[in-house]
């Protein structure tokens, strides 16, 4: 329980300095890590309500993460190949 609040704080504080340094700066050129980053605190977030046993909650956890991997995957794909 101690490992996913220390991974909880970590994902979170790097999402939220990169976004701040997105629109402070206009610079969205970290947008893909910010991305990568928050679907890890999902993922991380969704593991945590499966394993607590708080109901069908978790499964929008897990399901927010996967579309936010597949998001930041099909943006690889286009600037590897468009």
């Amino acid at each position: 329980m101690q490992n996913t609040k220390i991974l909880k704080i970590t994902f979170g504080a790097v999402v939220l300095i990169l976004s701040v340094y997105s629109l402070w700066t206009k610079d969205f050129t970290y947008q893909n890590i910010t991305l990568f980053f928050l679907g890890l605190l999902m993922s991380v977030l969704g593991v945590e309500e499966s394993k607590g046993n708080k109901g069908r909650r978790w499964n929008v956890f897990v399901f927010t993460a996967i579309v936010l991997f597949a998001t930041l995957l099909i943006q690889y794909v286009m600037v590897l190949f468009g």
